[in-house]
């Protein structure tokens, strides 16, 4: 290099050694440790945690960016226990049948491996720096809404949960008549300004959810009249200065959805994701 009196050779591999060095990226999804923007703590009851011994196993080649969480989730609802802590000594267990949704262990490689799966049909959930990919199937049988299904159900979300000002759809999918099912698959979104426990005001960060919102027309005559029967966080994200602010965009991947685990480990081997055609 020019003007620098060091040897070709000796630069060269300088220019190297830098080009090596990888750029910070968005922090992994890991509940119970402090967001590097706020110190806020994501709870660790979000996700499935059981002593089942199933389990998937698997790796992720070709990512378009970095892998920032994989997640396992059930197609139908599973039998789980909630034990909680009482005030005055001892614990109380409660079953309740939901969505199960449990965080994989991912290593550097982007090898995944869940444990502690119920018995059940599994779809995989993975976010990237940019986007997400999944294999979440909403239904079992082809799509049924009718437009003014899909205009109630919109206005009902719209309405929920006020603390996000942006919701967006990225799949909707159901039947439709009085108390027919429907599910979505929803990003939820605060991008305005957000109080911190400290009374701090930030502009420079937003949450991010995404979530299986679960509908029931509960209409008795006439026009439908849907109903948020139950929701499912699958992420929650604190989106800092420098990741990808906004509505992320969702792929579905076929070899991430019906993963049938039993009692035992479940082997996929590698898994390339791939834009392929979400099933409607």
């Amino acid at each position: 290099m020019a003007g620098t009196g060091w040897p070709s050779a000796i630069v060269a591999g300088l220019v190297l050694g830098l080009a090596a060095v990888p750029l910070r990226g968005a922090p992994r999804i890991n509940p119970g440790a402090p967001s590097p923007y706020t110190g806020t703590i994501q709870s660790t009851k979000l996700y499935t945690v059981t002593d089942a011994p199933g389990g998937i196993s698997g790796r992720l080649v070709g990512a378009p960016s970095e892998v920032l969480g994989v997640i396992a989730v059930s197609r139908e609802k599973l039998k789980t226990t909630q034990t909680t802590k009482l005030l005055e000594g001892g614990t109380r267990s409660e079953a309740r049948y939901r969505i199960a949704a449990h965080l994989a262990h991912l290593s550097p490689d982007n090898s995944f491996r869940f444990s502690g799966l119920l018995p059940g049909i599994y779809d995989l959930f993975v976010l990237l720096e940019h986007d997400y990919y999944t294999g979440i199937v909403l239904n079992r049988r082809p799509n049924a809404l009718t437009p003014t299904d899909i205009k109630t159900i919109k206005e009902k979300l719209k309405a929920s949960n006020p603390y996000f000002n942006e919701k967006h759809i990225a799949r909707l999918s159901g039947a439709t008549g009085h108390a027919a099912k429907a599910r979505a698959l929803v990003q939820e979104l605060r991008t305005l300004p957000v109080t911190l426990q400290s009374a701090e005001v930030r502009s420079d960060i937003q949450t991010r959810s995404i979530k299986l919102f679960l509908f029931e027309d509960v209409s008795v005559g006439g026009a439908p009249a849907w109903a948020v029967e139950e929701t499912r966080e699958i992420l929650r994200q604190e989106v800092g200065p420098g990741d990808t602010k906004g509505a992320i965009p969702e792929y579905f991947c076929q070899a991430l959805s019906g993963i049938l685990v039993v009692d035992e480990v479940e082997e996929v081997g590698d898994i390339r994701l791939r834009r392929d055609k979400a099933p409607r």
